[in-house]
């Protein structure tokens, strides 16, 4: 059992203010440019580059940007007095774990500065926590029947996140989920299955630059019989935050974070099976021991020595080989069209790739249009 990553896995929190009159007249733009082409147009909000939706979000929000696959998503709203929750913004997993609870806070108070926000200590309401720990596990075996609740944590909800089978096996839990929004929720599942099913490579980058710096080598998730990763992720939500633990800031969240995950997995734990007919006395699996021993460390300043850089690169080849299957399967099938043989694919492919490059020549101004929406989409 080794721990491969621990830290935290999202973050969704909402702000008192309005962006500025002039930057919500260009989101206007932007988002009309969106509706005409029906794709996601770029704009600038003094010099962050952000994707503007074509549409909107429930809560009232005008605008829904995002600052690229790895980055954030902000939601803004038309300037309203009776209204000041004017911003919302859910920064995805991969930020929050290569920068940290304290990198992330710092992050966006930046980016509110940058966009002409002032920032009020104190004045954020946090909606979302997530804190997750991969265990590279093996020999372990999930089994839905093993979690004893406490009569605190409330009704418990089994449910299969990911159906995944491998080599033609079934029958096999990977995901047992207990709680739900808007309180607080647990989950086990194997994570390795969802890196590969949903082509999540950061996670792997993740996980070996941990064991770089320990002086191990990199892992590979070809084989699962020894490479099998196993997530522990707690989740708070706004309801728990704030009606259980009157929490809402940055500083209270501070102040009671090692309580606040700490007792979920006392509330809800994993046991080891015996004879006894009374679950509760079963012991803890050795897996539950560990989880909450790593709890127990601090973690404000806990992040990844991952970079931003090397795992945007991995995001760019892995597109980049996507989009050469593609082309490599469309070659086949027109080639098949057009009676070639085997022995005649290489020229055939030769030939049709100059065909292509006077298709897009003879029409410069779409070609040029298309272009600019494809460095756009992939900026």
């Amino acid at each position: 059992m080794e721990l491969l990553h621990k830290g935290f896995d999202a973050l969704d929190l909402a702000y008192p203010y309005h962006l500025p009159e002039e930057l919500v007249r260009k989101l206007q733009q932007a988002k009309d440019t969106s509706i005409q082409q029906n794709w996601k147009s770029v704009v600038s909000l003094n010099g962050i580059r952000m994707n503007v939706a074509p549409t909107g979000a429930r809560g009232g929000y005008a605008f829904r940007c995002d600052t690229g696959k790895l980055g954030e998503t902000w939601f803004f709203k038309k300037p309203n007095r009776s209204d000041p929750w004017g911003i919302r913004v859910s920064v995805s997993a991969v930020q929050v774990a290569i920068r940290g609870l304290d990198g992330i806070r710092a992050h966006l108070e930046e980016r509110l500065s940058t966009l002409g926000v002032p920032v009020r200590p104190g004045a954020e309401s946090i909606a979302r926590l997530d804190f997750a720990m991969d265990f590279l596990f093996p020999e372990f075996v999930l089994e839905s029947g093993n979690f004893v609740m406490n009569s605190r944590f409330g009704k418990m909800k089994h449910a299969s996140l990911l159906e995944y089978k491998e080599a033609g096996t079934s029958g096999r839990t990977t995901s047992v989920t207990v709680g739900k929004n808007p309180n607080r929720q647990l989950i086990v599942y194997d994570k390795r299955a969802e890196v590969l099913a949903k082509k999540k490579v950061h996670w792997l980058e993740i996980w070996n630059a941990n064991r770089k710096r320990k002086g191990q080598l990199p892992i590979s998730l070809d084989d699962p019989s020894i490479s099998r990763v196993w997530r522990i992720e707690l989740r708070a939500y706004k309801a728990h935050l704030k009606q259980d633990w009157g929490v809402s800031s940055w500083g209270q969240l501070h102040t009671k974070l090692p309580s606040i995950l700490g007792a979920i997995p006392e509330d809800i734990q994993y046991k080891l099976p015996n004879n006894d007919n009374n679950r509760s006395r079963w012991n803890n699996h050795p897996l539950w021991l560990r989880a909450k021993s790593e709890l127990a460390d601090e973690m404000g300043k806990l992040k990844s020595p991952a970079s931003n850089e090397a795992i945007r690169e991995l995001y760019r080849n892995q597109q980049i080989q996507m989009i050469l299957d593609q082309m490599a399967g469309c070659q086949i099938a027109l080639a098949a069209l057009n009676g070639v043989e085997i022995y005649e694919l290489e020229e055939f492919v030769g030939t049709t790739a100059s065909k292509i490059g006077v298709m897009l020549a003879s029409n410069e101004s779409r070609t040029s249009t298309k272009l600019k929406r494809a460095q756009e989409r992939y900026a």
